[in-house]
């Protein structure tokens, strides 16, 4: 046992249990011929969501297989919604090794794991762990798809999620990407619709409305994280995109209060 486990109050009697029970569910779905979903099913439902092949996702969940979904719960919500919150999981680790950026699928996870937790109907369970995958499947698509067509943008993406911590130059850029700072801008507006200055001041506040809902940082550490110019430029920016002030965003989002 490791030391966190001592710490925590796990007693060998509990790990030799966990290990007891393992025994007795192998057993009884030998005895029982009880298997469960095939994995080559799985690994085609993965995949489809790896590669943002919409059609292929739909046909791997209409197969008919000999097997069963595995018992994760004794409650029946409580056993769709452990289900939904692994499928989804999986979901978004396929659409990340697609080229969903890490930070969109944990959010996307995130919020659909939250929806499924105050419901309580197992159907809807199951059809909203379903709409996750097709999400997921659709955004890599899109991805795909832009990369396909313009592969600069997407560089200038990914440079930019990997360094929303730093007052990003949009010189530095052009430089990094190796290709001309008036070329990638107008490249960028044209597929965009929007500035790279403004795509970067505007994932910053997403990442905000992120750091404010789930972390302990308050106002003014976040704008510094963020490489804001001061804390006021930062509520000023935020308010504009959101409609509110960061500590209004916080009190009414976050796990915690904040008062200045």
């Amino acid at each position: 046992m490791d030391e966190l486990g001592k710490r925590n109050g796990i007693e060998e009697l509990d790990i030799a249990q966990a290990k007891s029970q393992v025994s007795e569910v192998i057993f009884q779905r030998q005895e029982w011929e009880l298997p469960h979903n095939p994995y080559d099913q799985e690994l085609r439902e993965m995949d489809s969501i790896r590669r943002g092949d919409v059609e292929m996702l739909k046909q791997s969940l209409s197969e008919a297989y000999r097997g069963e979904i595995g018992q994760l719960a004794r409650d029946p919500i409580r056993q769709a919604k452990n289900i939904a919150i692994c499928v989804i999981t999986l979901a978004s680790r396929a659409a990340i090794e697609g080229g969903m950026l890490p930070e969109e699928a944990f959010s996307m996870v995130d919020g659909y794991i939250l929806k499924i937790e105050d419901m309580d109907n197992s159907v809807k369970i199951q059809v909203m762990a379903r709409q996750a995958e097709y999400q997921f499947a659709e955004r890599v698509a899109e991805i795909h798809e832009n990369t396909q067509k313009n592969e600069l943008v997407e560089r200038t993406k990914n440079y930019i999620f990997q360094n929303l911590h730093s007052e990003i130059i949009i010189g530095e850029i052009g430089r990094k990407i190796g290709v001309n700072t008036s070329y990638l801008s107008n490249l960028f507006h044209k597929t965009e619709g929007i500035t790279i200055q403004q795509y970067i001041r505007r994932e910053k506040i997403r990442l905000a409305e992120n750091m404010l809902r789930y972390s302990e940082y308050d106002s003014k550490e976040i704008a510094n994280y963020l490489s804001f110019c001061s804390q006021s430029y930062f509520g000023s920016v935020f308010k504009e995109h959101t409609g509110m002030s960061p500590v209004k965003y916080r009190n009414k989002y976050g796990r915690r209060k904040e008062t200045k």
